[in-house]
C-alpha cells in the first residue's frame, strides 16, 4: 500500500494542486517601478568659472575600494581630490562620485545618470570628458568606455581590470592610457596588459605605461602626478560627441 502518496482530492484541498495550471502560461511583462538614483559625488569648479561663460572639459574620478560606502569625506582622502584638498588647482570640473559600497564594483548606471545631470547643470564641454579611475575605480572606468561609449574622449584605468571581451563596443575615436605598477600584489600587471593588447587588436588609441618597482599603492599618486598624462589628456576631444 502506498500510505506516503495522497489522494488529488487531499492536494487540493491543501491548495497545493490547482486544476486551471493545466492553462498555465508565461507572459513578457515590462516593469515600470523607478529605481532611486542616490549617489553622493564630490564636484570641483575651477577658478574662474562662476565669472565665465565658456564650457570647461570635465574629469570623471573614480576612486578606489577604501573611500566607498556613505562618508563623502572620505573620497577627500585619496586620488584627485585629495590633490584639491591640498591646494592643487584644476582648469577643468572634476566630478567624482563615490561608490555607495566598500566591497563592490561601481553601480556604472547611477554614476552615468549623477553625470548626466551634472552635465546638465554645469557648462560641460562634452567633447572633453574624461574617466580617470584607480584600482576598483579603474574597473569602474573600463566599464563606462564599455557601456557609454560616446560619451568619454579618453579613459585612464589606473591598476584596474575588466572584461577583454567587451571591449569591442568602446568607441573607436576615444583614447585610452593605461598605467600600471609592475610590482602590483593586488591587481595583477596582467589585467591591464591584457586589456591593453585587446584594445591594440581592435585598432584603437591606446597606450600603456608599466611603472617599474611601483608596487598597488604607489602607482595611482605616480599617475596622477605626472604632468605629461594632463598635457595628453586635455588635447583629447570626442569627434561627434553629443551636445
Amino acid at each position: 500500500m502506498l500510505r506516503g502518496i495522497l489522494p488529488l482530492a487531499a492536494i487540493a484541498a491543501l491548495g497545493l494542486f490547482d486544476p486551471e495550471a493545466a492553462n498555465a502560461e508565461q507572459v513578457a511583462l515590462t516593469s515600470t517601478v523607478s529605481v532611486k538614483n542616490e549617489l553622493k559625488y564630490l564636484l570641483y569648479t575651477p577658478d574662474g568659472y562662476a565669472t565665465s561663460t565658456e564650457s570647461y572639459p570635465l574629469v570623471i574620478w573614480l576612486h578606489g575600494g577604501d573611500q566607498g560606502g556613505s562618508d563623502i569625506d572620505k573620497v577627500k582622502s585619496s586620488g584627485i581630490p585629495k590633490l584639491i584638498e591640498d591646494g592643487k588647482k584644476f582648469p577643468f570640473l572634476v566630478f567624482s562620485p563615490q561608490n555607495p559600497s566598500e566591497e563592490l564594483l561601481y553601480p556604472i548606471e547611477k554614476v552615468d545618470a549623477a553625470l548626466e545631470e551634472v552635465a546638465s547643470t554645469y557648462r560641460v564641454d562634452r567633447s572633453r570628458i574624461y574617466v580617470i579611475g584607480f584600482s576598483r575605480g579603474g574597473f569602474g572606468a573600463w566599464a563606462l568606455a564599455e557601456q557609454f561609449p560616446d560619451k568619454f574622449a579618453a579613459i585612464v584605468p589606473i591598476a584596474g581590470g575588466g572584461n577583454r571581451h567587451y571591449l569591442n563596443r568602446t568607441n573607436e575615436k576615444a583614447a585610452f592610457w593605461v598605467f600600471h605598477g609592475s610590482n602590483d600584489g593586488v591587481i595583477p600587471l596582467s589585467d591591464s596588459v591584457v586589456l591593453y593588447e585587446r584594445l591594440k587588436a581592435l585598432d584603437r588609441n591606446a597606450r600603456l605605461t608599466v611603472l617599474e618597482g611601483v608596487d598597488h599603492s604607489g602607482v595611482e599618486w605616480a599617475t596622477l602626478n605626472d604632468a605629461e598624462l594632463w598635457d595628453w589628456l586635455l588635447k583629447q576631444r570626442l569627434e561627434g560627441a553629443p551636445q
